[in-house]
């Protein structure tokens, strides 16, 4: 207006040309990120407080280059960066792939979904800058990590079959019978290679021993829904799902057979495994599991019961016991089921909460062995006591 006024020409198109870069910019910020493409890869199977390597692959899409490209990734609650997450690319070049990589760990085991990456790509001045969320979908899956029971039944001073001072009898393969020969599988100690066998068949042939009854060992978690006292890691699920996955672990590391109760919004799942190297079948049912269930302890351990035979022992690890359990037990003890109950107590995580106080003293009349586990019990060598307690 000023230059049209006073007929300056070259003024006119100086400023209107500075009105079009502006224009151009502020509309190139806009459409920038509308080309990039973000895809999220990270291990999908790792241990708690484990290291999760995360791959940020992003792409321009577009015909024309991108400039000053702000990539921030978001990570879910409790999972934490080890590494910066911010990055910043100068130039995206069209049909440009850039690989951004950065650690993290998670605190708490769970299934982790990730958010949106936030990213963001300016105009040639940098003058305009517009941050939009892209999905990049994925989820990581954080297994609980079980504690070594080996060293809490060897300071014990217990032998267990084929456990000694915590680690396996070498000179007597784990102290158990001999049943057979089959084929060699991955996880199977070279130890128990049968070479006569193997140089015959022309594969690799193991030793198998029969499984002594001490060590077959179930667990009934109890899932049951307002059962979850605490909050975040410190809370009485996270600890029953940590008791769980260690005594599953150890009767496995021992030769037994470790199986899994737990019941969720589709109702109860049964899981049995035989050995060690299918242990992430129960971890992976223990990563997932929440307080959703619709079945209290003892309808979770009556049903459990109709798997179950007199060479199992069986233990209920609930934070809620309800009324009917201690029937529940007494009823598997007449037919010889050895049952421990692992009580978290509830007030210790939160205060709030009810004290089951005279459904403990039920269960110890019904024949059931109860360990009280609080929030600053020390849980590995509370569950090197249940151990010593069935030998």
């Amino acid at each position: 207006m000023l230059a049209l006024t006073h007929n300056a020409a070259a003024e006119y198109f100086m400023f209107s040309a500075l009105a079009a870069v502006v224009l151009v910019s502020y509309a190139s910020s806009r459409l920038s990120t509308r080309a990039l493409e973000v895809r999220r890869r990270c291990s999908d199977r790792v241990f708690e407080n484990d290291r999760l390597a995360v791959q940020l692959d992003v792409t321009n899409r577009g015909r024309f280059p991108r400039f000053l490209v702000d990539v921030a990734d978001t990570l879910p609650q409790f999972m934490e960066a080890e590494e910066d997450r911010d990055f910043m690319i100068p130039t995206l070049w069209p049909r440009e792939r850039v690989v951004l990589t950065y650690t993290a760990r998670a605190r708490k085991r769970g299934v982790y979904r990730w958010s949106p990456v936030e990213i963001s790509a300016s105009d040639p001045f940098g003058v305009f800058q517009r941050f939009v969320p892209i999905e990049a979908h994925g989820e990581a899956v954080v297994y609980p990590r079980p504690l070594d029971l080996h060293g809490s039944v060897g300071r014990s001073g217990v032998e267990l079959r084929g456990m000694s001072t915590g680690e396996r009898a070498r000179g007597s393969e784990s102290g158990l019978d001999f049943y057979g020969i089959r084929d060699f599988s991955p996880g199977d100690d070279l130890r128990r290679i049968h070479w006569p066998a193997t140089a015959h068949h022309g594969k690799l042939t193991v030793i198998e021993f029969d499984r002594g009854a001490s060590e077959n060992v179930a667990v009934v978690l109890d899932t049951m829904a307002g059962t979850e006292f605490g909050a975040g890691i410190d809370s009485t699920l996270e600890v029953g799902v940590r008791a769980a996955a260690s005594l599953v672990h150890w009767t496995l590391a021992s030769e037994g057979v470790g199986f899994l109760a737990v019941a969720g919004v589709d109702g109860p799942r049964w899981v049995s495994v035989e050995q060690l190297h299918r242990e992430y079948e129960v971890l992976e049912v223990l990563a997932r599991v929440s307080a959703d269930g619709t079945m209290p302890a003892s309808a979770l351990l009556r049903w459990a019961a109709r798997h179950l035979d007199p060479s199992v022992n069986v233990v209920v690890i609930t934070a809620a016991p309800d009324d009917a359990l201690p029937s529940v037990i007494g009823a598997l003890q007449r037919r010889n089921l050895h049952v421990s109950a692992i009580v978290l107590e509830a007030q210790s995580f939160d205060p709030g909460a009810p004290e089951p106080r005279d459904v403990i003293d039920r269960l110890e009349a019904a024949g059931a062995r109860v360990i009280g586990i609080s929030r600053d019990t020390d849980l590995q060598e509370a569950l090197g006591g249940v151990i010593a307690g069935r030998a």
